[in-house]
C-alpha cells in the first residue's frame, strides 16, 4: 500500500516495524563490516532497506525504474537500471548478500519467476527474500485478513467496494488485475522453490522471510 499520505504517526509505526524486521533478518545470517549488497527491486527509496543499512555497506540497487525516479540517501548506494530476470553483468557469488523485499510477489509469469530465481541464487553467497506470508493475518497490499486465500471474485468486490489500495479503477477496468500482478505462495512451495533457504514467519504474521546464510564451511 501506498505510505507517502498517511498520518505520520502511522508512517512512524511502519518504520519501527520495518526497522525491526530489518534488524531481525540480518541476525539470520553473516554479516560482516565491508558487506557487499545487492538490493533487487530497490524502489525509488531507502524505506525497505537502504534507510536502515550500516552506513559503511557497498549497496548496488536493481529496479527497471529510470534513474531519475530513484533517490536513495544510503551515501554508498548505486543505482543500476536492469531487469531482475536478467543479471549477467555480474558473476557468480559477486556480492556478500542479496535482499529483494516486496518485488517477488509481483511477477507472476513462470517464466520470469524462474529466471528472477536464479539471478538471486546465483550472484550471492547469501539471500534474504521477503514477501507477503500467504494466510497473513492482516495482507500487506491490501489490509484485509486472510486476502490471497479468498476467490478472486471476492477479492474484486472487497478492492471495489473499499478502493483498496487505491485499485476500485483499475479492477473495474481489468478483473484480472490482481491475479496478473500478484503471487501468494505457501512456505511449502517457497521451499521447494528454494530448497537450500530456511523461511522464517515475521511476528507481525504479514510476511515471510526467505534466508540463506553462508554458513562457514567444515574444516
Amino acid at each position: 500500500m501506498f505510505t507517502d499520505n498517511l498520518p505520520l504517526i502511522i508512517r512512524n509505526i511502519l518504520a519501527y516495524r520495518r526497522r525491526k524486521r530489518l534488524s531481525f533478518v540480518l541476525s539470520k545470517i553473516l554479516i560482516s563490516e565491508d558487506m557487499n549488497i545487492i538490493d533487487i527491486g530497490c524502489g525509488i527509496d531507502g524505506r525497505s532497506f537502504s534507510n536502515y543499512a550500516r552506513p559503511e555497506w557497498k549497496i548496488t540497487g536493481i529496479d527497471i525504474l529510470p534513474p531519475e525516479r530513484v533517490h536513495h540517501a544510503h551515501k554508498q548506494f548505486n543505482y543500476v537500471q536492469q531487469d531482475a530476470r536478467d543479471l549477467t553483468c555480474f558473476r557468480d557469488h559477486a556480492f556478500d548478500l542479496a535482499i529483494s523485499i516486496g518485488m517477488l510477489e509481483h511477477i507472476t509469469e513462470d517464466c520470469s519467476f524462474k529466471e528472477i530465481v536464479s539471478s538471486i541464487r546465483r550472484v550471492a553467497k547469501q539471500y534474504i527474500i521477503i514477501v507477503p506470508f500467504k494466510y497473513a493475518l492482516i495482507e500487506p497490499h491490501y489490509g484485509v485478513p486472510l486476502f490471497p486465500i479468498i476467490p478472486d471474485a471476492i477479492k474484486n468486490i472487497l478492492v471495489k467496494l473499499l478502493n483498496l489500495s487505491n485499485h476500485r479503477k483499475v479492477v473495474k477496468e481489468n478483473p484480472s488485475y490482481i491475479r496478473e500482478n500478484y503471487r501468494w505462495l505457501s512456505n511449502k512451495e517457497y521451499l521447494e522453490i528454494f530448497p537450500e533457504a530456511k523461511i522464517h514467519v515475521m511476528s507481525t504474521l504479514d510476511t515471510i522471510a526467505i534466508i540463506k546464510c553462508d554458513y562457514p564451511r567444515q574444516q
